[in-house]
């Protein structure tokens, strides 16, 4: 009976680790850039299936321009946006207050220099409204994407929080100036432009409850047997 318990906890840990990721549905996404964009911001929300493929590693799914959200060129090329226009803010509505531990984002393609480089992450819950960033919830992290189009790029927060909405605000883009001797740079950057977001539920069933689960049932076990021995000596 210990063998068939140790296995079948082993399985579960198994199943644990590898457990699929599953991802909150987003109610709504807009732009402080949407009257002038030339993509619009409802393509960052499109989800599993149409935005990005339901199985590992979940990969961008690209069908031409439609999987993008892309502002226009205000300076024209070449020039760097954010420079020129500003900071693009997109402010992400969840629907209800939900647990939130990363982000995943996925980029624009990296032919050109318009993806976004860097970006920070603000949150309100249901109480504080849209307008509450900051109110209730300082956390406010900066990460650094890569400028790449079709892998998930997850960024995780190092804490937990429980918030509604979400103010995501680009920083920058990979814009490079011309002559500036950076190197390695590819053409681009007078607009922002990104490929699909999305937010992970926490684990359903985390390795340490059970692995915790497994010490339970091998205490309990191990009772079970000793009172078996004593009632056969008595």
């Amino acid at each position: 009976m210990l063998r068939k318990l140790a296995i079948f906890t082993t399985l579960i840990l198994c199943a644990s680790s590898a457990q699929a990721v599953t991802f909150y549905s987003i109610s709504s996404i807009e732009s402080t850039t949407q009257a002038t964009d030339f993509l619009p911001a409802i393509n960052l929300i499109q989800g599993t299936g149409v935005g990005f493929d339901g199985s590992e590693p979940h990969d961008q799914i690209t069908d031409g321009l439609n999987h993008l959200w892309i502002t226009d060129a205000p300076a024209g090329f070449p020039a760097d946006y954010i420079a020129a226009a500003g900071m693009p803010i997109l402010t992400i509505d969840l629907g209800i207050d939900v647990l939130l531990s990363e982000i995943s984002v996925w980029g624009n393609p990296d032919s050109n220099a318009n993806g976004v480089a860097e970006f920070s992450l603000r949150f309100a819950t249901e109480a504080d409204t849209a307008s509450g960033f900051g109110n209730s919830i300082d956390f406010n992290p900066t990460y650094f994407p890569i400028n790449s189009e079709i892998p998930r790029q997850s960024f995780a927060f190092g804490q937990t929080v429980a918030a509604r909405y979400v103010e995501f605000t680009i920083n920058d883009n990979f814009f490079i100036a011309p002559g500036d001797g950076s190197g390695g740079g590819v053409p681009g950057g007078d607009r922002v432009g990104l490929g699909e977001i999305a937010f992970a539920t926490p684990a359903a069933v985390p390795v340490p409850a059970a692995v915790w689960l497994f010490g339970s049932a091998l205490l309990g076990l191990g009772v079970i047997k000793r009172k078996k021995r004593v009632n056969k000596t008595s």
